[in-house]
């Protein structure tokens, strides 16, 4: 991003923010909802099939014990997607969240390390048990939120944020979500200023548990939390409404605050209401998206190799600066902990021909082959002034022959988009096939183009035989 000089009578950080969240005047894109119906339908599927992981199980298990009962108990109104379960709106939008970012399928951003709808839906959806919503709402919410989660990243910047640990997913994740949801219910300046302060007094999330259960727990945390922040400042609740930018604040704790980046966020957030459609990926593999490049090069490799694998001598992964981050730099224990090993996942794409759920059990990690090969790869990232965002993997074959492939979209990136009927596969992958998953997934995808308002709760609830 270019960096303009401070302005005198600079606006700050959190004020840009909110006028950003309160602007009106846009009209209506189709590139927005396009993208966002297949979100929508990817991020249900996708939470349906992680809620019987055993992060969401015990998440579940927790939340429905705090729940009051008993006759008299007033009723949960927001649905747990694909149950009959109901839950007031931060409890199921905590135990959305997990389930959406439990089984690492969830989407992604290319230009920074983010999943922005497994927090923003599983908020938006919580909030709009408050009221019916049309899809023009939900788009506008979403937008605002993709432009909040990329625009403070920037800001910070994202490469300091991340680099000192901090999950991007969790962090700033709580501020998108939070600015989305005071968009959805429509609250004034000042209540949005201190929903955005309440929110980033809870910011949190460390990349050490990665390959735990507590990883997929951070997207469901930060959607709770703007639930609550929105909730809270609704009804009068105060921080501080320039927390952002206060001394000791968000931009001050989380990352390198610098005053000249402070002064173009509002550029910034013009730029990636819209932007984010050319900056997101609907994953075709279930695992890290620093896998997924990779991923891609392996199966082209396979299929010019032939299934011999036994030819490989060695291989070596170049990504980009930062790009190892996310990974894990031992080999995996467990199935869970195989989601971030770049090693296992190119290895199963070499030696199966595709990556599928069943790929991350413990069991799988004791296929025949699969150690021997993951030992014949070598990881390295590329200096800081060369291209970001693409992977190259060069494959050295016993009888000297060197294959090479660099691929710059994965599979399912907005550039190389997953068609309808790919979607509904994974969907269905995730939920079960059937007529009723068939419908569930048709209605799914076009919430996003209800003119009139509708009670998403009972769609969000599944097809009768997920019920």
């Amino acid at each position: 991003m270019s960096v303009a000089s401070p302005t005198p009578q600079q606006t700050g950080a959190t004020a840009q923010l909110v006028d950003f969240v309160r602007r009106r005047d846009r009209r209506a894109e189709p590139a927005t909802r396009a993208a966002l119906r297949g979100l929508t339908a990817d991020t249900v599927g996708v939470a349906v099939a992680g809620l019987g992981t055993p992060a969401a199980v015990l998440v579940r298990d927790w939340a429905e014990d705090q729940a009051p009962s008993g006759a008299g108990a007033p009723a949960g109104t927001a649905a747990v997607w694909g149950s009959a379960s109901r839950l007031g709106p931060a409890a199921a939008a905590l135990v959305n969240g997990t389930a959406a970012h439990a089984l690492d399928w969830d989407d992604a951003a290319p230009s920074m390390a983010m999943h922005p709808a497994a927090v923003l839906l599983p908020t938006l959806f919580a909030l709009a048990a408050r009221r019916p919503v049309t899809g023009a709402e939900l788009d506008a919410a979403y937008s605002v939120g993709s432009a909040v989660f990329r625009a403070v990243s920037e800001v910070l910047p994202h490469a300091v944020h991340y680099g000192r640990g901090w999950h991007n997913t969790s962090t700033t994740g709580r501020l998108a979500a939070t600015a989305a949801g005071c968009r959805l219910l429509d609250l004034d300046g000042d209540a949005t200023a201190h929903a955005l302060g309440i929110a980033a007094s809870q910011a949190s999330g460390s990349l050490a548990n990665f390959g735990t259960m507590t990883k997929p727990m951070h997207a469901g945390l930060a959607s709770r939390d703007a639930v609550m922040a929105v909730g809270l400042a609704r009804r009068g609740f105060t921080a501080n409404p320039a927390q952002l930018e206060a001394r000791g604040g968000f931009l001050d704790l989380f990352g390198d605050h610098d005053p000249r980046r402070t002064a173009v966020l509002g550029e910034r957030l013009e730029h990636w209401v819209t932007g984010w459609v050319d900056d997101y990926a609907i994953k075709a593999y279930p695992s890290c998206f620093a896998t997924q490049r990779a991923i891609d090069a392996g199966l082209s490799l396979r299929e010019e190799l032939g299934a011999d694998v036994g030819r490989i001598a060695r291989i070596e992964v170049t990504l980009e600066h930062g790009g190892t981050r996310p990974l894990r730099d031992t080999g995996p224990s467990n199935g869970l902990e195989a989601k971030f090993s770049l090693e296992y996942t190119l290895a199963v794409a070499l030696l199966t021909g595709n990556v599928l759920l069943g790929d991350f059990t413990d069991e799988a990690l004791r296929r025949p082959g699969v150690a021997g090969l993951m030992a014949r790869i070598e990881l390295a990232e590329r200096p800081p002034a060369e291209e970001p965002g693409h992977t190259v993997v060069r494959l050295h074959t016993d009888d000297g022959r060197l294959l090479v492939r660099d691929v710059h979209h994965s599979r399912g990136d907005s550039h190389r988009p997953l068609s309808t009927a790919e979607l509904a596969a994974k969907f269905h992958q995730c939920v079960g096939r059937g007529p009723a998953e068939a419908s569930w997934f048709d209605a799914l995808h076009a919430v996003p183009d209800a003119d009139e308002p509708r009670d998403l709760q009972t769609l969000l609830a599944g097809p009768p035989a997920h019920g």
